[in-house]
């Protein structure tokens, strides 16, 4: 029996996903769990498997479109299932459906047959699954070919035979690649004839290409002057959510100049038994996430999200720890940060942060999801001081500057210490400004007595 699949939640905050590239076409055999398409959400790009074995019946959205949560992708059935149009349309939806069957006439005169010809711009193509996969495979545009089966339909005989009537086509045109990896290729500056492809028969992916850049050391940013950025892809995201983000959420942004004096004399005087004990250098920014985690766990209305007009208080500290790529922003999720020792808190963010970094991206969609607060640090990058946005359905985001020496008052007197600004800000429908505030003096009195949340 043929079944639907449709766009997979892969996230709370998805709301809709873009297929990358299908991995299996029609007519090919799937098998429960085997990776059937690649779709690209708000915040990773993933494989998506197969919800049941069968035979791919039918596509109905084609690579790079974009379809809500629950909308129909694909149908799946067994290799002898036979379905009619109005069967597809019923089980598929309006989308996809087929012009409705005209009223029988009566059968005019004889005609001469007319000659095969390509189907015209915008028609739909009739292919069979064999033939569309060659033409995959070739990179040959179906529209192109003139069908000879029935009805017009292209066979397989006919994409050889296309092939072998057209020029001799240029060495890259020659490299069996996938549409989505050949794209890619264009966007990069990646020759194809230099990828090498380990999809079947040899085809180039899109894996295949973004190995090759890697390898290569193709620079994606910063762009040549006078050229343009397109917004699309993770970028696109990430503009549509800050856009989002900054126009609907009234925030407000309370900034505390914190001494970091013992924080860091603590983590020299422990750095190398840490080291020996977690098998792992941890970082400032290490001990800052599990003091944040910490501070969330008392103070419970900064840990929270804004969903419906309701503000929903976790019991998970979940921290989400800014990563930045050349593509956008990503967020990995250090889940129950709270509970979670020094030690693990560094593997985690050297692991999540490497998976980020990745080519391609090895995050899941659970990495980068149910985030409760945010972290942005852009101390290593030189900034004292800066504003970030909130990433929704998130109630607030911590940004931290560069710890540096500065002149701080101690007592009654001026010294000279290591100390940072912490700026969060927060969206002020869920939270005012007084819990706000408690929160920052929290982070302030851990970091004065470090031991007090490491130990």
């Amino acid at each position: 029996m043929a079944i639907t699949f449709g766009m997979p939640s892969l996230g709370h905050t998805m709301e809709k996903g873009k297929i990358i590239e299908w991995l299996k076409q029609e007519g090919d055999a799937v098998a429960k769990g085997e990776p059937l398409v690649v779709i690209e959400t708000d915040k990773v790009i993933t494989e998506v498997e197969s919800p049941a074995d069968g035979v791919v019946l039918k596509i109905a959205v084609a690579a790079e479109e974009e379809r809500p949560i629950g909308s129909p992708l694909v149908l799946l059935g067994s290799a002898d299932e036979q379905l009619s149009e109005a069967d597809i349309q019923q089980l598929l939806g309006d989308d996809t459906a087929a012009a409705p069957a005209a009223p029988p006439v009566p059968a005019p005169a004889p005609t001469p047959a007319a000659p095969p010809r390509a189907a015209a711009a915008g028609e739909r193509v009739k292919i069979s699954p064999i033939a569309r996969k060659l033409c995959d495979e070739l990179g040959i545009d179906p529209a192109t070919v003139t069908g000879t089966g029935p009805g017009g339909r292209i066979t397989r005989e006919d994409v050889e035979k296309a092939v072998q009537a057209a020029p001799a086509p240029a060495a890259a045109e020659r490299v069996k690649i996938s549409p989505v990896a050949r794209k890619l290729c264009e966007e990069m500056g990646v020759d194809p004839v230099s990828v090498t492809g380990t999809g079947p028969g040899g085809r180039i992916t899109r894996d295949d290409v973004l190995r090759a850049a890697e390898a290569a050391k193709v620079p994606s940013a910063p762009a040549a002057a006078g050229s343009t950025v397109p917004l699309r892809g993770m970028r696109g995201r990430v503009a549509e959510r800050m856009f989002q983000s900054w126009n609907t959420i009234p925030r407000v942004t309370e900034v505390m100049l914190v001494d970091m004096n013992a924080t860091v004399s603590f983590r020299q005087a422990m750095l190398a038994q840490w080291e020996q004990q977690y098998g792992v250098r941890i970082s400032l920014n290490d001990l800052i996430t599990k003091a944040v985690a910490e501070a969330l766990r008392r103070h419970p209305r900064l840990n929270a999200t804004l969903v419906a007009q309701e503000v929903q208080l976790h019991e998970n500290v979940n921290v989400g720890v800014a990563v930045n790529l050349d593509e956008g922003l990503i967020v990995p999720v250090i889940a129950d940060a709270d509970r979670k020792d020094l030690g693990q808190i560094a593997r985690e963010s050297r692991e999540l942060a490497e998976k980020a970094r990745a080519v391609p991206m090895r995050l899941s969609p659970d990495e980068v999801s149910n985030g409760t607060f945010t972290i942005t640090n852009l101390g290593t990058t030189g900034i004292d001081l800066f504003t970030p946005i909130i990433n929704p359905p998130q109630i607030a985001i911590l940004g931290v500057g560069m710890v540096q020496r500065r002149p701080v008052v101690v007592g009654d007197a001026l010294a000279i210490r290591p100390s940072v600004y912490l700026c969060l800000v927060f969206d002020h429908r869920a939270v005012d400004g007084v819990p706000a505030a408690n929160f920052l003096q929290e982070l302030q009195r851990l970091f004065e007595k470090p031991q007090e949340f490491v130990l």
